[in-house]
């Protein structure tokens, strides 16, 4: 039998190539977590616990909130809200210098109560409003950053997906996560606007300095009713959680269903409508078992570290380097800008916090804070190449003209502005705990 923790070793070794490799990061983590659990233990008690662990993934009632949460991303992209709180917004700031790039931020935000996923808030965007910036004579490079940045806007308002990922790893408070990501989802859209705004001052040319278009105040006020749909989701989803109405799978639900009922009304219930409920549920499922593939592999691989002895010794050996609460931060956030280099945010959560989980246990960490500053991490490693998920939707529906290594170039300065929003979140934790710790459920 093979020393437990050179299999531990050896696995994450393994890991590490087979990534590089090209190989999906579920079958990565499932292939290594099985082979060392059966060097271990055995084959049929590893086959036991894989057959067990892949059971609970495919069978837990709570997991539905994963594809209800995509569902309704989709639903509301296909009817229009997003194009519609877009406009609405750009009616009310857009004659400003930058409200263009303004009126995207706060429609990012509100879209974000409605979808919880990044790469389709930055998808969407990049679809409704970055033409329109182009053609009032923004630059292409920074529009496209913009909407690439302010997607991960989506997946810290909730509903976040990433949060509820982050819960079903810890078996923490989903809806106590879900709530904390409203301050630092907040605090992310703040940093983007103010510093696009700071941008376009110290570089004049990047934007018009005026935008082109005359809004009476008319125009305005007629175009407040297309911002209810978003709201009135949100609202739900939100209002029926804070009070206790009901759970966090059944607001899902109820938001998937009044999004389903508008989707069909603004098509009128035709072949078309019903052809695009179904490719929106296909997409639905399909985005769901990438995740639950890597959720579940994740399992077996942490179960495989566990079993080696590695993860207790990862949590001796950081605590006895005696650094500060800060600095194990500040080495946490570290290790995830260089992990965002190569993996997705998803895979990044599943494969580390069960090591970092007990250790800011030890460092007696708010652990909602610590979740918080954890998913934001992640999420500026959505616009990080060469993996940066964000960067990639985006270029997927650029215009031809743009590559890239536009994109790229025009989401740096948005690179920093996260990390700004980043250490405002690290240094003050009520900025996540507040609500969550605050507002109870009756």
């Amino acid at each position: 039998m093979i020393e437990p923790f050179w299999v531990g070793v050896a696995g994450i070794v393994m890991l590490i190539f087979l990534i590089l490799g090209g190989i999906h990061i579920g079958v990565a983590l499932g292939l290594v977590g099985i082979i060392g659990i059966i060097l271990m233990i055995g084959f049929y008690p590893a086959m036991s616990l894989m057959a067990s662990t892949w059971f609970h993934y495919g069978t837990t009632y709570f997991f539905i909130i994963i594809p209800l949460f995509v569902a309704m991303g989709l639903f509301s992209a296909q009817a229009g809200v997003s194009r519609d709180l877009y406009d609405t917004l750009s009616k009310w700031i857009g004659q400003v210098r930058g409200g263009l790039g303004l009126a995207t931020l706060g429609a990012q935000t509100i879209f974000g109560a409605m979808t919880g996923s990044s790469m389709v808030t930055a998808i969407v965007f990049g679809k409704v409003s970055v033409p329109e910036m182009r053609r009032l004579g923004y630059d292409p490079k920074l529009a496209y950053g913009l909407v690439a940045a302010g997607g991960a806007i989506g997946m810290m308002i909730p509903p976040s997906v990433m949060a509820v990922i982050y819960a079903l790893v810890t078996e923490m408070s989903v809806s106590q996560l879900l709530l904390a990501g409203i301050g630092p989802g907040l605090v992310l859209t703040l940093c983007l606007g103010m510093g696009f705004v700071l941008l376009l001052t110290l570089c004049p040319s990047l934007s018009p300095p005026r935008e082109k278009r005359v809004v009476n105040w008319k125009e305005r006020f007629v175009s407040l009713p297309k911002l209810w749909p978003a709201l009135f989701v949100g609202t739900i989803l939100m209002g029926g959680i804070y009070s206790g109405v009901f759970t966090e799978t059944e607001a899902a639900g109820i938001g998937t269903f009044v999004l389903l009922a508008f989707f069909l009304f603004l098509k009128r219930f035709s072949m078309e409508a019903l052809s695009g409920v179904a490719v929106i549920l296909r997409d639905a499922v399909s985005l769901t078992g990438m995740v639950l593939l890597i959720m579940a592999s994740g399992q077996i691989f942490s179960r495989m570290l566990v079993l080696s002895g590695l993860g207790v010794m990862f949590t001796d050996h950081i605590i006895r380097l005696n650094l500060s609460p800060l600095g194990f931060i500040v080495g946490v956030v570290g290790l995830y800008f260089f992990l965002g280099l190569l993996l997705d945010s998803a895979s990044i959560i599943v494969i580390t916090v069960p090591l970092l989980f007990p250790v800011a246990d030890a460092y007696q960490l708010d652990q909602v804070w610590f979740a918080m500053v954890l998913i934001l991490t992640t999420q500026i490693g959505n616009i990080t190449p060469p993996v940066g998920l964000n960067l990639f939707a985006v270029k997927g529906i650029a215009e031809p003209d743009i590559t890239l290594e536009d994109i790229f170039r025009g989401v740096l300065p948005f690179f920093f502005m996260m990390c700004v929003a980043l250490a405002i979140v690290i240094t003050i934790p009520p900025v996540s705990t507040w609500i969550p710790y605050h507002i109870t459920q009756r």
